[in-house]
């Protein structure tokens, strides 16, 4: 599988927008990503195969040309499929313009799935970003000019698909979006979840595990600890303001349900989550000369 991803500093230049990461990845078969949460806008670019994006209750089934949106604070699951599993680029972004932005795209809530026609020129414009990630005010300004390349490219031929609601659903989307707007409360119970959406809790459970295949207890769990991956991720707060951030008074309970589901104690996770990133970082500019190398045969007849 190659992967290459370039991050960006957490104090930007250009607080108004500014990139976060962008990458590109040849997924194995079954490869996957989350539940997780994020806290910026994050856009996936499919260039081959196929997989799942799940978000919402939905799940969409995309493949070439099409691509996905994932929005700060929403618990997203996505999938490379068995048999052809997909390849993709994606860049991530944040700022106080970037929801006015993704509004414009006609993107956002329920509106997450899109199609393409200019796939290639977004693959080159995100591969000339990975070549030049390296730190000076000119590569500074050069990667803000191309964030903003590539969300003009997106605007100009983006087709968004509309996802189906019905009824069950809505209660679910409002129970899960009071669930991300709670989580850190930790004093959070099921039974406010059911009350904020007005059903009995025998109900919004049945509810959940229709469409998530979840209990709502579950979700909430899954829901703080998906949150606490990101915050060991990006920030260096110590265990006791991560564990407070996600709902949790006690940090040794917190470290104990991390562990449970994520089979590592969460300063480990941390420790190897840089550890990789890091790796990624060294050893993917010349991988991606290689891949460039190996297109430019291709394309020479070679």
């Amino acid at each position: 599988m190659d992967n290459f991803v370039l991050w960006r500093s957490s104090e930007p230049r250009f607080p108004e927008l500014h990139l976060c990461y962008c990458g590109y990845e040849d997924c194995v078969p079954l490869h996957s990503f989350g539940p997780a949460v994020r806290d910026n806008y994050l856009i996936h670019i499919i260039l081959n195969g196929t997989g799942i994006y799940r978000v919402n209750q939905q799940t969409y089934h995309l493949s070439e040309g099409e691509g996905f949106l994932i929005e700060p604070g929403v618990q997203t699951f996505y999938q490379a499929d068995q048999e052809n599993p997909w390849t993709y680029v994606w860049f991530g972004f944040k700022g106080y313009e970037a929801e006015k932005i993704v509004r414009e795209l006609g993107l956002g809530k329920n509106r997450v799935t899109f199609r393409l026609s200019h796939v290639q020129e977004l693959k080159q414009v995100i591969l000339s970003m990975l070549k030049n990630g390296s730190y000076s005010k000119a590569n500074e300004y050069m990667l803000e000019s191309q964030l903003y390349l590539l969300l003009s490219i997106l605007m100009r031929d983006i087709e968004v698909h509309l996802g189906e609601t019905n009824q069950g659903n809505d209660i679910v989307r409002k129970a899960v979006e009071y669930i991300e707007d709670n989580h850190a409360k930790h004093d959070l119970k099921v039974v406010d979840v059911a009350k904020y959406v007005n059903v009995e809790r025998g109900y919004l459970y049945t509810l959940f595990k229709k469409n998530l295949q979840l209990s709502p207890k579950d979700y909430i769990v899954r829901y703080r600890l998906s949150r606490a991956t990101e915050l060991l991720n990006n920030t260096d707060y110590p265990m006791e303001i991560v564990a407070y951030s996600c709902g949790y008074q006690d940090p040794a309970v917190f470290s104990k349900a991390f562990k449970k589901m994520y089979q590592v104690a969460p300063s480990k996770y941390r420790q190897i989550s840089r550890t990789t990133m890091q790796k990624n970082l060294e050893g993917g500019k010349n991988r991606l000369e290689l891949l460039e190398a190996e297109q430019t045969d291709k394309k020479a007849g070679v």
